[in-house]
């Protein structure tokens, strides 16, 4: 994450509300408080997906407000004490990270299953990401989120 001086170093974090986009999110402030940077963390709704109710697993979110209160908690976990934008956007998922990616230091993106003999599986989204990001990325899997997290020794 090299910068020229006086640039602020930004982390972009993409969630859809599953408890692997938690972990994203968990990773993405540890990561964040450990660079001194901002996050900002992102949720994209698929267009015309409004009225569905969200897939199980996955916390319904209305301006954000629920998502909201899911970081707030981890930060209270974490005792981390940074600058977060939280933000829902309605469109094709890839793009909206891809476009908040733009320019970031960083796109961390939870991955959602693990397929056979182990592997994780990557969903469209995320397979988009790594194929046309302008800035790297980091995939968290659940069995990784924690021992693999930025803080750990």
């Amino acid at each position: 994450m090299n910068r020229r001086p006086g640039m602020e170093r930004r982390i972009i974090v993409g969630t859809d509300g599953s408890d692997h986009g938690s972990e994203a999110i968990r990773w993405a402030i540890t990561e964040t408080r450990a660079r001194g940077a901002r996050l900002e963390i992102l949720l994209v709704r698929p267009r015309g997906n409004l009225l569905a109710p969200p897939p199980p697993g996955r916390h319904p979110s209305r301006n954000g407000r629920p998502m909201t209160g899911e970081v707030a908690k981890i930060c209270e976990q974490l005792a981390a004490d940074i600058v977060i934008e939280a933000s829902v956007r309605t469109g094709d998922p890839a793009s909206e990270l891809l476009a908040a990616a733009h320019g970031a230091d960083l796109l961390v993106l939870g991955a959602h299953s693990e397929g056979p003999f182990g592997r994780p599986v990557f969903g469209r989204v995320s397979a988009a990401c790594v194929r046309h990001a302008t800035c790297p990325i980091v995939l968290v899997t659940m069995k990784a989120a924690h021992r693999f997290s930025p803080s750990a020794p």
